[in-house]
């Protein structure tokens, strides 16, 4: 299972100004989350948006009192993190890594300039003990939230497939399964360099919103969107044209020359942020196989979360004042691993005109797979 629960601490109403008030409170969203939770019961439930202060008082406890291990993680800067519980009659803990996507990690001689995070956990069948093949790797992350930040989350998505190389390197018998809130729709570039078989053609939209965001800056208007310059400007530009450079005024030539230069910057700095995102797309695809994605064929399950912007996946995983799917279980198709059914979706009926409402706490749905392991 792979759910983004959302943070009590990042509730505002202005985020949610369809809910009422009663299913914003945690005293209301608390008691729905847990009877989630009873409901599905899964051998092993990755979290995002995990409150440390909830955590404490509700999560861990609950995991604890129903026989689940866990493990937490959160940034250094934020107030939640990412979790993995398992059930300790299933599986037991063998080995874990903890990813910091932030200022102390880099990527191509690139420091990274988010606060994201990721875990590992390397689980074992219990009873196995003897056998080096029985387990599964696990993990759980939250990346970038911006929807400009595709850089920055293609940044992420190779430091957390290092780290999974690193587990397989260590454990080359176990699946892989990656579960996560990726901050990514199934048309951007992130999931078809994370899904698709190598090596990767990305069409010009996808090339383009890779792109830093520093890229799409507006050097050329002030801060409230105005040009002051223009007030100034003895001449249009059509008059200029028609009169040559020896009819401009020294105001007018002193902005031409200005423009001109911010012209020959930006096509510079286009030229360098082009050959930056060539790097991240090569490593990222000379370093780590393609996952499947388990809800990749749900649309053809259920017609009704079909769109047109992409085939296969649902249309929302997230349904707030924006819409739409950002929420994945991953898996390595290799060792034996093969989904035998996924969780339904609920009606967007039932969603309407937002959540959370009163039956859904949180304003991203649950995502729940059954595997079949070969063995």
């Amino acid at each position: 299972m792979s759910y983004n629960i959302l943070c009590q601490k990042l509730v505002k109403r202005t985020m949610f100004p369809y809910a009422n008030k009663s299913s914003l409170k945690w005293k209301t969203r608390r008691p729905r989350l847990l009877s989630e939770f009873s409901y599905l019961m899964p051998d092993i439930m990755c979290l995002q948006e995990v409150y440390t202060k909830n955590w404490i008082d509700t999560y861990d406890m609950w995991f604890k009192r129903e026989g689940y291990g866990s493990q937490m993680f959160q940034s250094v800067y934020k107030s939640h993190g990412v979790s993995i519980s398992w059930k300790k009659s299933q599986f037991k803990p063998i080995d874990q890594l903890c990813l910091r996507m932030d200022q102390t990690a880099s990527v191509c001689d690139e420091t990274l300039k988010t606060d994201n995070i990721a875990l590992i956990v390397v689980l074992q069948f219990i009873g196995s003990d003897n056998d080096s093949t029985s387990g599964l790797i696990i993990s759980n992350t939250h990346l970038y939230w911006k929807p400009s930040g595709c850089y920055e989350r293609l940044q992420q998505q190779i430091l957390l497939q290092r780290g999974l190389k690193t587990m397989q390197d260590k454990y080359p018998e176990y699946p892989v399964i990656s579960c996560g809130d990726y901050n990514t729709t199934p048309d951007d570039a992130g999931y078809d360099l994370l899904t698709k078989p190598r090596p990767v053609k990305l069409n010009e939209w996808q090339l383009d919103n890779l792109l830093p965001q520093s890229l799409h800056e507006d050097l050329s208007e002030s801060e409230d969107g105005s040009d002051k310059e223009t007030e100034n400007q003895p001449l249009s530009y059509s008059e200029m044209a028609s009169l040559g450079t020896s009819g401009e005024t020294k105001d007018a030539q002193n902005k031409r020359r200005k423009l001109e230069q911010e012209e020959r910057e930006a096509e510079a700095q286009l030229v360098r942020d082009t050959k930056r995102v060539n790097n991240l797309v090569a490593t990222l695809q000379s370093e780590s196989k393609p996952f499947k994605s388990c809800y990749a064929t749900y649309a053809d399950l259920d017609p009704t979360y079909r769109t047109e912007q992409w085939p296969g996946e649902p249309i929302y995983t997230n349904y707030s004042l924006w819409k739409g799917t950002l929420d994945y279980i991953f898996y390595a198709p290799e060792n034996g691993l093969s989904v035998r059914e996924v969780l339904s979706l609920p009606p967007e009926e039932q969603l309407k005109p937002g959540i959370p409402n009163d039956t859904f706490a949180s304003d991203h749905v649950s995502l729940a797979v059954r595997f079949d392991l070969a063995e």
